[in-house]
């Protein structure tokens, strides 16, 4: 009964204005809000206990943006694509390297002969950061430092360093990954030189044949040395590994520079326009230890001014560097015949031709000695 009489209520009141409305209500019901009354107004907020729906999906953190620093960043890196290098959902790499690095870089290594080891292993990250560094190419240290990892310090070999070297410009010279030249160097030996010293050989005629080879490290440390000149071996030694007949063993005369290694108070190393790479000709270069006895000479022996013709240069079986006993040396030029019929070599025969004579300079026509002369 009583939800019939409801209905009609309903139905009674869904036609009817607003006051008729509000006159039913009050009949049927107590407490309903005076006509016009306000009854949306907010009611105090009621505190929760857990302010979060059990029914809500809470989200992971993300990972912050990576800081970026001066230097170098991996461009994958950068753009925080994980996913080129690395497998999703893991830290695995996606390939070995260095075929992961293939995938973004040219590889470099197909056509080369000679690499870098950690480079043909792929342990790229023995010198690389592959995220981000401090320094260019995203390399780990700078200069020196990074190659002082596997390599010895070179410089510890002398107290004469290479420029170059010393100040930790390893690349000037060498390829970090691969090359066509033996010790990883970006040229041949001869053209990595050339571009810092001058060129040695020029139009010069005579050219040694190491140097014209371009073989410079055969005589030369790239990096250090205890010789001047960042040689291998004193000057001595360097030239005795080719001529080891200079000195000969059974020399009963050796020239002072000879014997004492200054095999450069003579010769050029490199290349001349003298034959022998002599740095003069004779007797100029003579001159240069010898006192000049020409200068005032009044007479002089007609083949004088050719040492070499009599003499040799760095030693001899003979006395004073003859380059034969003596009556031999003069014989090629003055026949036996003829000086027999000099009356003053009568009872002189098979004595010394200097006894006599200066083989050099005299002040008479005869090159004759003070002691030699008629009283």
């Amino acid at each position: 009964m009583a939800l019939v009489t409801w209905l009609g209520v309903i139905l009674l009141t869904d036609g009817c204005s607003t006051a008729t409305k509000h006159k039913w209500l009050t009949f049927f019901f107590d407490g309903v809000p005076p006509e016009g009354g306000s009854t949306n107004i907010l009611a105090a907020p009621v505190p929760e206990s857990n302010p979060t729906p059990t029914n809500q999906v809470v989200q992971a953190p993300q990972p912050a943006a990576p800081v970026l620093v001066p230097g170098s960043v991996h461009p994958p890196y950068e753009k925080q694509d994980c996913a080129a290098c690395h497998d999703k959902g893991g830290g695995a790499l996606r390939l070995n390297k260095p075929e992961l690095c293939w995938t973004c870089h040219k590889d470099f290594l197909t056509d080369k002969k000679v690499r870098h080891q950690p480079v043909e292993s792929g342990e790229c990250n023995n010198c690389h950061d592959p995220h981000q560094s401090d320094n260019k190419r995203l390399l780990v240290k700078k200069g020196n430092e990074l190659c002082l990892n596997c390599h010895d310090d070179p410089l510890a070999a002398g107290k004469f360093k290479h420029q170059a070297v010393e100040a930790g410009e390893c690349l000037d010279c060498h390829a970090p990954h691969a090359t066509n030249f033996k010790g990883l160097l970006k040229k041949s030996v001869k053209d990595t030189c050339l571009d810092c010293h001058d060129d040695l050989i020029g139009k010069k005629k005579n050219v040694h044949q190491p140097v014209a080879d371009g073989e410079c490290l055969d005589c030369h440390n790239p990096h250090a040395s205890k010789i001047k000149g960042l040689l291998k071996k004193t000057v001595k030694d360097t030239c005795a590994d080719c001529h080891d007949d200079i000195p000969g063993k059974n020399a009963k005369s050796v020239h002072q520079p000879v014997g004492d290694g200054d095999c450069l108070a003579c010769h050029n190393p490199h290349a001349t326009d003298k034959k022998a790479l002599v740095k003069k000709s004779a007797p100029a270069l003579c001159w240069d230890c010898h006192d000049n006895f020409l200068e005032k000479a009044k007479f002089k022996h007609d083949v004088v001014e050719d040492c070499t013709g009599c003499h040799k240069p760095h030693q001899s079986k003979e006395n004073a560097l003859l380059a034969k006993d003596v009556l031999k040396l003069c014989g090629d030029c003055h026949d036996d015949k003829d000086l027999k019929t000099v009356k003053a070599h009568s009872g002189a025969e098979g004595k010394s031709c200097v006894v006599c004579h200066d083989p050099h300079v005299g002040t008479d026509a005869k090159l004759l000695k003070s002691s030699a002369k008629p009283k």
